[in-house]
């Protein structure tokens, strides 16, 4: 079932990770090999994103309203990258999303810049805060098909240095999405980085639960 971009991909649960010490980190991450996020991490809205066998997982968080979680340190630095691992397990979700997300401030309410996907599309968009309205990327449409699903164990990337965003799939050098937002859009000095999910499989034509993410990496790397 097509849908719209704000019922499709914004029918979400966020989490919004940032880790490091004091002043920020250089670099970061996060295996999940837990029960729970734990302690360092601040939950709000519709649901709790949680982990699952040693992995991230929106399983059962609701359609809306969208579910975040923070942590309370920044990056370090304006330029930015954050990645993880997709596992399948078996699914094939059209409809329901992950996404790795970065430039997002929770204190100004700013839920960052994301890169999302199913097994059949993707996007480089602006969440808003209230999880309704995703914005593409300049340069980019709301959504793109993905003709051959990742495979299992896919490593996905997103970069943002200045106004450009990039993102990445696999080992591959060259972006499979790139675009701009104005600083005004997003200001640079947002620095914390995450991951949105979204579980459609209770919705009528909603289909199946969306991916799960493992092997979380955020840093602040030097620009090139």
């Amino acid at each position: 079932m097509k849908r719209t971009v704000a019922t499709a991909i914004a029918a979400t649960a966020v989490l919004l990770f940032n880790v490091g010490s004091t002043g920020g980190a250089n670099a970061t991450t996060d295996e999940f090999d837990r029960t729970e996020l734990g302690s360092d991490w601040v939950t709000a809205g519709g649901g709790t994103l949680h982990i699952a066998e040693g992995q991230l997982s929106a399983d059962g968080t609701p359609s809306e309203p969208v579910s975040m979680a923070f942590h309370t340190v920044p990056a370090a630095g304006n330029t930015q990258e954050v990645a993880a691992t997709i596992h399948w397990n078996g699914r094939n979700p059209e409809h329901s999303a992950m996404s790795i997300a970065l430039r997002a401030d929770p204190a100004s309410e700013h839920a960052g810049v994301h890169f999302w996907f199913t097994a059949t599309s993707m996007g480089l968009s602006l969440l808003s805060w209230d999880g309704v309205v995703f914005t593409p990327a300049a340069g980019t449409d709301a959504y793109i098909p993905v003709w051959f699903k990742w495979p299992e164990g896919t490593t996905i990337r997103l970069r943002a240095e200045g106004d450009y965003y990039a993102a990445y799939v696999g080992d591959s050098p060259h972006p499979i999405l790139a675009g701009t937002f104005t600083e005004e859009e997003v200001p640079h000095t947002n620095r914390y980085g995450g991951v949105h999910g979204q579980d459609d499989s209770k919705v009528p034509g909603g289909g199946e639960p969306p991916a799960v993410l493992d092997d979380f990496r955020f840093s602040a790397p030097a620009s090139t």
